[in-house]
């Protein structure tokens, strides 16, 4: 079955931070760990524009706050390997449950 490039697109948007925290749980070069801010942030961002025209505000807040946490210029330093697990099992959560309401689940 060949899959509609648009629907593809759109997955990738809740997929591909999802993807880059879970493999960053392996260790990784420090590289790595910026390329996931910048793709967790990007992404972030995405959908918090997308839930702000969908007038889901409260969402919007929580996804601008996982942009500035995953910002990858002015980065914030949880300083422990333990910390940014939570913070990313907290971050594909929210992603999962939102996919739907900002319409990237079709």
């Amino acid at each position: 079955m060949i899959m509609d490039i648009n629907k593809l697109d759109k997955r990738l948007i809740w997929i591909a931070p999802i993807a880059v925290m879970a493999i960053g749980i392996l260790p990784m070069p420090y590289s790595y760990y910026t390329l996931s801010r910048l793709v967790v942030c990007g992404c972030a961002l995405f959908l918090m524009h997308r839930l702000y025209l969908n007038q889901d505000k409260w969402f919007c807040f929580v996804f601008g706050f996982i942009a500035v946490l995953y910002n990858p210029v002015f980065q914030i330093q949880l300083n422990a390997k333990e910390l940014w697990m939570i913070a990313n099992a907290f971050t594909a959560i929210v992603f999962l449950l939102k996919r739907n309401s900002a319409g990237l689940d079709d």
